[in-house]
């Protein structure tokens, strides 16, 4: 599998590479991680996509401080169940490193959702965060996607904006965001102490 994750993205760059010659321009160091974070992206997306029933359960059950704690199961009659919480989070993790975590953060009346997804690199630096918040606060459904570096700096921002009902492009919406956590590394993670 490593093999051909490494192949892929060999591929990738080595098409890059070429591309720029054709345009008399040596790819930069930044594009050329790019596109290997996007590579490595679309392999967790069909990693996370294959391994559904091998996810990691956490909630956090606390009312006002931060209380994670992992659901293992099926939730028995009259516990907690993690989708009636305002976040969860759901790990995927290949030969032992956390590669993905999805987040669904909402508010307490459910006017908003905001799925957030975390890829991370096997040395546990976080390689692109992806989000699609869903808010009745203007009734905009709002994708964005930022890429790291593994010294953590940002390389690229994307974000576009969408009609909450149509799906239809709004230019310059107004509406409520709600902010996306940043978690640099795993072990920056809310219930990092449980894995």
């Amino acid at each position: 599998m490593t093999n051909r994750i490494l192949l892929t993205v060999g591929v990738l760059l080595s098409i890059a590479t070429l591309v720029a010659a054709q345009n008399g321009k040596a790819p930069s160091p930044q594009a050329s991680e790019l596109v290997s974070i996007r590579a490595y992206a679309r392999q967790v997306d069909r990693f996370v996509k294959l391994n559904q029933k091998r996810k990691r359960v956490f909630g956090d059950v606390g009312d006002n401080e931060d209380n994670w704690r992992e659901f293992k199961g099926k939730v028995a009659k009259g516990e907690t169940d993690p989708e009636d919480l305002d976040q969860v989070a759901y790990l995927w993790a290949r030969n032992g490193k956390v590669v993905a975590a999805g987040f669904t953060f909402q508010s307490e009346s459910r006017d908003w959702y905001h799925f957030v997804t975390y890829y991370f690199r096997e040395d546990g630096t976080l390689a692109k965060i992806h989000s699609r918040l869903n808010t009745f606060y203007g009734s905009v459904t709002a994708i964005r996607d930022q890429y790291y570096g593994s010294n953590g700096r940002v390389l690229k921002s994307t974000a576009k904006f969408l009609d909450i009902q149509t799906q239809k492009p709004k230019k310059k919406p107004n509406f409520q965001d709600e902010p996306t956590p940043v978690y640099l590394n795993v072990r920056k993670l809310p219930f990092s102490k449980l894995l």
